[in-house]
């Protein structure tokens, strides 16, 4: 009888934990850390069709392996791995601007807008972004696959906490 209640108990704390982790999402904490980002990364993101695609054509945008969800954790998880919390202090507004090419590789990357003394940030950004394996299916117009772009939406909240 001992035993059964705390393995009940020890379940039930278990999933409480887990609750509490998948509210957190977005949020990356740093333990030797005073500060820590909430990065909000903005749905739907916008996709440009391309001008080669004429008005009436059949257009498919360019879709991420499993879909945006999946490319918003991957995007969380990069970011909270190379990204240092250490040295920027980041509040506001960037956009990610990602060329996707006809075979699905990400060919160019830029983050806007460009602020003072962000080099180092945006750099780090990139980077996290490029680390990023899974390919896209491109986009397609009338079943042939196209270049095509997307602009995706991320808001940084930087918070400082005295330990």
């Amino acid at each position: 009888m001992k035993k059964l209640f705390f393995l009940f108990i020890f379940t039930s704390v278990f999933f409480q934990a887990q609750e509490i982790e998948d509210m957190q999402e977005g949020f990356f904490f740093s333990e030797t850390s005073k500060n820590y980002f909430r990065v909000d990364i903005q749905k739907p993101y916008d996709y440009y069709q391309p001008n080669s695609c004429y008005v009436d054509a059949e257009f498919r945008r360019a879709q991420f392996e499993g879909g945006d969800t999946a490319f918003n954790r991957e995007l969380y998880r990069y970011i909270s791995a190379y990204v240092d919390k250490e040295i920027y202090v980041v509040n506001g507004t960037f956009f990610l601007q990602m060329s996707i090419d006809r075979e699905g590789k990400v060919v160019d990357l830029n983050v806007i807008p460009k602020v003072e003394n962000s080099d180092g940030f945006l750099k780090d950004l990139k980077f996290a972004v490029k680390k990023i394996k899974k390919n896209w299916t491109p986009s397609k117009c009338n079943g042939i696959p196209v270049n095509s772009k997307i602009r995706i939406k991320l808001n940084f909240v930087t918070e400082s906490i005295d330990v």
